[in-house]
């Protein structure tokens, strides 16, 4: 009988463990031009529970986690952020089905994009430390660039920064061959973040990744070309960017400007193959 007892408490901690919800800040840090040596960063977070995950900017996952918050209260408005952030994307990562969703918000709209791309992992013999975690190495090929990582088993969730996964641990540092970009862990703890409601589902636009190319290269060309007929519908809503209306020259050189300064950040990309 209590070999059995002893069975059942077993079965139902590693069920417990298994199914741990993770919340993982990493500090990212990134070059936008390679020539100058000089690194931006940023923290941002990992919320997994080994089976969906979110990874995004710290400072927009707090914002997001509010607008949430606010929703399930009844409360629809939601108050502007009182920080900005550098890391524009939410990346969304079903572990089962090992897809990935990029959802970017532009201006009025969540522009949403699936795929199935992944990388794929050489685990190799080397072994280290970090965070106190036992580590080991692995490499691989992934956006057009060669990345190494060092994964925990002391974690069992395969999941990690960015589009990274696949290892069976979680992923606490990867960085690129050129060290252009590098996620390290800074802390971790054990609890459930929910931003279900952080978009409003009318605002959304679902794009193939083929598609959200096409669209992303126009608009860096000339992101005020997205006000084009907003304010031309014959209805009673009028948009406006800083309080001023879409369609005037001023607003537009402002949008333009405030569009290609976040751009800048990134002209060096994490991605110089597409992912599909």
């Amino acid at each position: 009988m209590k070999k059995l007892f002893s069975i059942i408490v077993l079965i139902l901690l590693c069920s417990t463990s298994f199914s741990q919800d993770y919340k993982i800040i990493y500090d990212f840090k990134w070059k936008s031009d390679p020539s100058d040596g000089n690194y931006n960063s940023e923290l941002t977070a990992l919320s997994t529970n080994g089976r969906e995950s979110y990874f995004e900017a710290w400072s927009k996952l707090k914002y997001d986690s509010l607008k949430t918050d606010l929703r399930n209260k009844g409360i629809r408005g939601v108050p502007s952020p009182k920080e900005e952030w550098m890391f524009q994307n939410l990346i969304v990562k079903d572990l089962k089905s090992q897809t990935t969703t990029s959802e970017q918000e532009i201006f009025d709209k969540i522009y949403i994009s699936k795929y199935t791309c992944k990388p794929e992992w050489k685990i190799l013999k080397e072994k280290s430390k970090i965070f106190g975690y036992d580590v080991q190495k692995a490499e691989t090929e992934f956006v057009g660039r060669k990345w190494t990582a060092w994964f925990t088993t002391a974690i069992p969730i395969n999941d990690g920064p960015y589009k990274f996964f696949g290892l069976p641990g979680l992923i606490l540092k990867v960085n690129d061959e050129e060290n252009n970009f590098l996620f390290e862990i800074k802390g971790l703890t054990k609890e459930k973040v929910d931003i279900s409601k952080r978009n409003r589902p009318s605002s959304a636009v679902n794009l193939s990744p083929t598609q959200w190319d096409s669209f992303w290269t126009k608009y860096q060309k000339e992101p005020a070309n997205i006000f084009a007929n907003l304010n031309e519908t014959g209805g009673t809503y009028s948009y406006v960017y800083n309080g001023k209306d879409v369609n005037a020259k001023e607003t537009k050189d402002a949008y333009n400007k405030a569009e290609w300064k976040k751009m800048n950040l990134f002209k060096n990309p994490i991605e110089l193959k597409p992912c599909k």
